[in-house]
């Protein structure tokens, strides 16, 4: 149950939050202009694919592990929600907040790899240490 409404508000909120980006960047009050409004929809998309690629690490260690692995498996996740509620709130509130959304996603997808493969290692540190009979082979 958890799971899945890990992963419905995972999808609601990035949906969200192009929509609402979207529709920020294309105000009838301003000129239009197409190429900047395909560049922008080019960063945005290539932002969110590098976000959805970099939160599959968790999903998968959070599946795979168990105990308090799990639970540090979805810290990212929980902070990915909460800024994603952040970008979302600051633009209804006012188009010209968070104008480097996709800057903050992608720092977001960075610090992510950083703390996984940092809980990786850890995780497999003390595996390591608790069990060393299986590291001899005879």
């Amino acid at each position: 149950m958890l799971r899945y409404f890990t992963r419905f508000t995972l999808h609601t909120s990035i949906g969200m939050l192009v929509c609402t980006v979207l529709s920020a960047q294309t105000e009838l009050s301003q000129p239009s202009n197409s190429q900047t409004f395909a560049w922008n929809l080019v960063i945005a998309l290539i932002v969110i694919i590098f976000t959805m690629a970099s939160a599959a690490l968790p999903i998968a260690a959070m599946r795979q592990w168990k105990n308090a692995w799990s639970t540090a498996a979805k810290v990212p996740l929980f902070v990915l929600v909460i800024w994603i509620l952040v970008i979302i709130v600051g633009k209804l509130q006012s188009a010209d907040s968070h104008n480097l959304w996709s800057f903050e996603l992608f720092a977001w997808a960075m610090m992510n790899m950083v703390y996984m493969v940092t809980i990786m290692t850890i995780k497999r540190i003390i595996e390591k240490n608790v069990d060393p009979s299986t590291t001899k082979r005879d």
